[in-house]
């Protein structure tokens, strides 16, 4: 049986690598594993040096993708998964929603403004002009989240079956957790730096750890594009305008290894966009024992941290972030039980979980052409 994995986000291509790449890259080793032959079809991935690249970036094993070809096969796929969840990969028999593409940009990314939200805009508009012809064909929904499948069942009528995506933990949770009192002062913030991800936001939170003389520094971490060039200027130049460059520290385009080393050695993880729909980096935080500050208003609150407060703290202002930093940062207890919970939480997404659902999923689906 011959697959097809396509994923044709623009935004991956602009702003740099992000989770829908390495959730089409899992689903492609699910597929492997499973048994069929496997093609991935990407815009921004069309050579094996370029795909092993990606691997290192999101810590996978080259062997796993020995065999999986690039392009569109000459045959016709038996199969076709859309991992992108958007029109721009074509009709597909299976698509994994990640977000509501259909809906205003600020909607879902309440920071984006100027040309990236003019860009998103349309982006949204011919999603939503598509979509309901693109239904039609496609066999199954799934949804990364149950907060992305409110979404489409409010305005589509459509019930996803939620699929949480996979979560590479396999170097960080094989070491025993560094405890409390070995760790740095340090708050760790992971994000793409680009501006749909909000992060202006660790302006205002350096302004509230220096206000209230919380003793931690900040580190934003993440992949950068040249493309955003122009953003990470301006967050700069807010750093430096409100006196805090001693305190935030920018490291950009880290390797696997370093971002794994901040994990295990960070006081805190910190999550700034609003509104996220899932958030890898939440899980792998915490698989390394690191307490986790998330959006209220956000799927990883719902569907991570299950609404419970002994496995992550919620915020819904910079106010309430800073008093669970606080928190954190005085009580020994508190901190352990959070760091202890969510280790064992984060088992519950890992890659493995994600091979087994996904290509039990597309074999039942191949099982009911094969029958007919």
């Amino acid at each position: 049986m011959l697959a097809l994995v396509r994923h044709h986000m623009i935004g991956s291509i602009l702003m740099g690598p992000g989770g829908s790449e390495y959730v089409s890259i899992e689903t492609a080793i699910s597929l492997k594993k499973a048994g069929f032959e496997v093609y991935i079809d990407s815009l921004g991935l069309r050579s094996a040096e370029k795909l092993y690249s990606l691997c290192e970036f999101y810590g996978l094993n080259h062997d796993e993708l020995r065999g999986v070809g690039l392009g569109y096969p000459q045959e016709e796929p038996d199969i076709v998964v859309n991992t992108s969840g958007d029109v721009l990969s074509g009709k597909s028999h299976v698509v994994y929603l990640h977000f509501p593409s259909f809906l205003e940009v600020n909607t879902y990314y309440p920071a984006v403004k100027g040309f990236a939200k003019t860009l998103g805009n349309l982006y949204s508009l011919l999603n939503n002009l598509i979509f309901p012809f693109y239904i039609k064909s496609t066999k199954v929904f799934l949804a990364n989240s149950s907060l992305t499948a409110w979404f489409f069942n409010k305005v589509y009528g459509i019930n996803p079956v939620v699929v949480y995506p996979p979560v590479n933990i396999d170097d960080i949770i094989g070491e025993e957790p560094l405890p409390f009192r070995d760790r740095e002062r340090r708050i760790l913030v992971i994000s793409r730096f680009s501006p749909e991800k909000n992060l202006e936001k660790v302006v205002s939170i350096g302004r509230a750890v220096k206000e209230r003389g919380i003793d931690m520094r900040i580190t934003l971490a993440g992949a950068f594009s040249e493309n955003n060039g122009w953003y990470l200027k301006k967050l700069v130049e807010e750093i430096e305008e409100n006196g805090l460059s001693e305190l935030i520290d920018l490291r950009l385009n880290i390797s696997r290894s370093e971002l794994v080393k901040l994990y295990k050695t960070s006081l805190v993880y910190v999550h700034l966009t609003p509104m996220e729909h899932f958030g890898i980096t939440i899980v792998e935080s915490m698989a390394a024992g690191t307490p986790t500050i998330i959006p209220r208003n956000s799927g990883a609150w719902f569907d991570i941290a299950n609404e419970d407060t002994s496995i992550s703290l919620p915020y819904t202002s910079v106010d309430e972030l800073a008093d669970h930093l606080v928190r954190l940062g005085r009580s020994e207890e508190l901190w352990k039980r959070l760091s202890t919970n969510s280790r064992l939480r984060s088992l519950s997404f890992s890659r493995y979980r994600y091979h087994k659902e996904i290509s039990r999923i597309i074999e039942t689906v191949v099982g009911l052409w094969r029958s007919r």
